[in-house]
């Protein structure tokens, strides 16, 4: 048996090995050039994030209070609101009001004020549940629940942070801790000292 001499690979293999190494230095290059788009956009994105704010929309509805006067969230322009939608068939609702009482009593004298808006209770069993709770915060009444459906937001608890300017800056589905607004809101009136 005669041994052959080494071979160089097929002929038909050396095309295909260039058409590799076309794209991987293509996929590279795109890579690199992708990166530095974002290098690019990465700089530029804190002056969009800031015109961003600007368009944050303006939140306002009228309801009525506890009382049966009409009130206007625009009212309250000048001051961090903390809107908390709830009902008192609402075990997760009942269970955050304690905290809400105590971070609007720390800070109700810093410009802040939370508005707890009942949503689908009678007006009567909403002023018992605040009044055998001893809570101190506004109480709005909103029996239909159509703020809520104005807001798309599904769900109770419900929350929206509204800043001094009337701008919305966050929302929640869901209950709060204290976390949220230590880090959401107590910046808010915080920059204005």
């Amino acid at each position: 048996m005669v041994e052959q001499p080494f071979k160089e690979k097929s002929p038909k293999l050396r095309p295909r090995r260039q058409l590799i190494r076309l794209l991987i230095t293509l996929a590279t290059l795109g890579i690199l050039i992708w990166l530095a788009v974002m290098v690019k956009t990465g700089l530029d994105f804190a002056s969009a994030n800031a015109q961003a704010q600007d368009d944050r929309p303006e939140i306002d509805f009228t309801v009525k209070d506890l009382s049966g006067a009409s009130v206007t969230l625009s009212s309250l322009h000048g001051k961090v609101v903390l809107v908390n939608f709830w009902a008192t068939w609402c075990s997760p609702c009942k269970e955050e009001m304690p905290l809400l009482q105590a971070y609007y009593d720390a800070h109700k004298a810093e410009d802040f004020t939370l508005v707890a808006v009942n949503v689908s209770d009678d007006v009567e069993d909403a002023q018992a549940f605040i009044a055998q709770n001893g809570y101190t915060f506004p109480v709005w009444s909103d029996p239909p629940g159509n703020v809520l459906i104005d807001l798309n937001m599904n769900g109770l608890p419900a929350s929206l942070v509204i800043d001094a300017q009337g701008k919305l800056v966050k929302r929640w589905i869901g209950p709060l801790a204290q976390e949220d607004l230590d880090d959401v809101i107590t910046p808010l009136f915080e920059k204005g000292k």
